[in-house]
């Protein structure tokens, strides 16, 4: 099945404008992004300062604000759509299944990319938080971990029974991933080393990996391919899972009862 440049690009423009005119986009993906992506490194600098405690806080943040706005949007996003018959009437069209979901998935991507980018200069501008070393990689960071998130929340939509559930079942793997990469403070400190070890295969880990890299002040060209390379294979690993899972899982209409 091919996938068409320009069917993909109509799907992300119709997703773009719905995902501006919806208000439950706009309170959780949009908004939750901005004030924990901002506040919690803005309120960290002001009570501990530091360029570390802050990068730290930073990271932590990130990894969640990626998680709400990809893992988290996309599963509400394509219940709902599913429930309602448009991902059925989008396929009478014509569109082929890897542009529908492709260009969704390239919607939210765009749009996770333009949020973390807000919340990363707004910092630059209000905190000791240093400009990254390796800017490429860091864009890479986010852009892969985001396409991988929505990946994953794609085929997580089949375990979702209706839209109304969809927000809420997300909810443990935002945990997960904030717990992961210390947005919720140093709370791996006071579990098992095994639970950390376990965590950080997650991709949001991969993606905090990556953006630690391209924040190092001391690092080279050949130590960032280095320090990337195991982040990157998480990263393909859980990619290649989420798309067998749609593959085999995915459902384009709601059961019937």
């Amino acid at each position: 099945m091919s996938v068409s440049a320009r069917d993909l690009a109509v799907v992300a423009r119709f997703g773009g404008r719905l995902y501006w005119r919806d208000k439950v986009a706009l309170s959780t993906s949009v908004t939750l992004s901005l004030g924990l992506g901002i506040g919690m490194p803005l309120l960290t600098d002001r009570l501990r300062g530091g360029a570390e405690a802050v990068l730290d806080a930073h990271l932590g943040v990130l990894a969640m604000i990626v998680v709400i706005a990809t893992f988290n949007q996309i599963a509400v996003t394509l219940t709902a759509r599913r429930d309602q018959l448009l991902l059925k009437r989008m396929r009478s069209t014509g569109l082929s299944d890897r542009d529908v979901l492709g260009g969704e998935i390239g919607n939210l991507v765009v749009q996770t990319t333009l949020l973390t980018a807000v919340v990363s200069v707004a910092l630059y501008a209000t905190t000791g938080l240093p400009v990254p070393r390796d800017p490429l990689l860091y864009l890479v960071a986010v852009v892969a971990g985001a396409t991988v998130l929505c990946l994953l929340g794609t085929a997580f939509t089949a375990a979702v029974p209706r839209t109304e559930v969809a927000g809420v079942m997300t909810l443990p793997f935002f945990f997960l991933a904030g717990a992961a990469s210390g947005g919720f403070g140093p709370l791996l400190e006071m579990l098992p080393g095994w639970v950390g070890t376990v965590l950080g295969f997650l991709p949001t880990g991969a993606v905090v990996d990556l953006a630690r890299t391209a924040y190092a002040a001391d690092g080279t060209l050949a130590g960032d391919l280095q320090a990337a390379a195991a982040p990157l294979l998480v990263l393909a690993g859980w990619a290649l899972l989420g798309v067998f899972a749609i593959g085999r899982w995915f459902r384009w209409e709601p059961r019937r009862s």
